[in-house]
């Protein structure tokens, strides 16, 4: 981390603590922790002075420094770690040209995942199910719910719809639904996806540990398979399309909805002329 005495320099100054003003005092600190961040003075994964000395050192009590910096950890921009510390939390860039899982992306950083099961079953499809996956209504579906954590901070909400044909039982994925898929040669080979931004509602915000209202972006995927993977005499595979050229066509077999913390995640997408 950079020079402990200017980090405490600049809270102290961003923070006005000494001047008039309504804003109750641990909100001050915590706009000048925030700010610093912002600025670059702290990097990600820099941990925090320890709060006695962090609060000695800006002439304030411990209690307005712990709860400054509580209010950035609900934020998830500080994260604190058993017997460690405070650190300055990561963001997590997610390419959007590469069709990997949540759990490859995050093993791909160290970052250490955990996964909370909302939801798993076996139903009819909705109207947008169907069309999404191109599906007869009567057409049974498999739907995945669950809350993804990364280093324990609440990351997204992801709703993950499949043919029944595809996954039978919703209990068989115990992890990485594309490990499970690709262990039957029934991974995706493709995808689209739409983003967007929205504001997350009660039910939403709660799970993600935010306050209602907060920002997310919002993706929704279709991921496609090429028909000869199928197999399994499935219904899908029996009525599928030929192609121009006597080939089948690809079928849709799994169809998200993610809600992302925008303070937690960034998309990233790489350009070429």
């Amino acid at each position: 981390m950079g020079d402990l005495a200017r980090l405490i320099d600049h809270v102290r100054t961003r923070s006005d603590l000494h001047g008039y003003s309504a804003t109750p005092l641990y909100l001050r600190v915590q706009k000048g922790i925030e700010d610093s961040i912002q600025t670059g003075l702290v990097d990600v994964n820099d941990a925090l002075p320890a709060e006695r000395e962090f609060a000695n050192s800006l002439g304030v009590s411990r209690a307005t420094v712990r709860n400054a910096v509580r209010a950035l950890v609900e934020k998830g921009v500080l994260v604190q770690r058993h017997g460690a510390g405070t650190f300055v939390a990561s963001r997590i860039d997610a390419p959007l040209n590469r069709l990997t899982s949540f759990t490859e992306d995050m093993l791909s950083r160290g970052v250490e995942t955990e996964t909370k099961w909302l939801d798993r079953s076996v139903g009819l499809p909705t109207p947008t199910e169907c069309e999404a996956l191109e599906l007869m209504p009567e057409t049974p579906v498999a739907r995945i719910y669950r809350l993804r954590k990364a280093d324990g901070v609440p990351m997204c909400l992801e709703h993950a719809v499949l043919p029944a044909s595809i996954l039978p039982d919703p209990s068989l994925v115990t992890l990485s639904l594309y490990a499970w898929l690709e262990a039957c040669n029934r991974r995706p080979t493709r995808a689209i996806q739409r983003l967007s931004a929205r504001m997350l509602d009660v039910s939403h915000a709660h799970l993600l540990e935010v306050a209602t209202g907060s920002p997310c972006l919002y993706m929704e995927k279709r991921s496609f398979l090429p028909s000869e993977r199928l197999g399994g005499g499935s219904n899908q595979s029996e009525t599928l399309p030929q192609g121009t050229d006597g080939k089948s066509c690809e079928r849709p077999i799994e169809f998200v909805r993610t809600y992302y913390r925008a303070d937690q995640f960034e998309h990233v997408t790489e350009l070429k002329s």
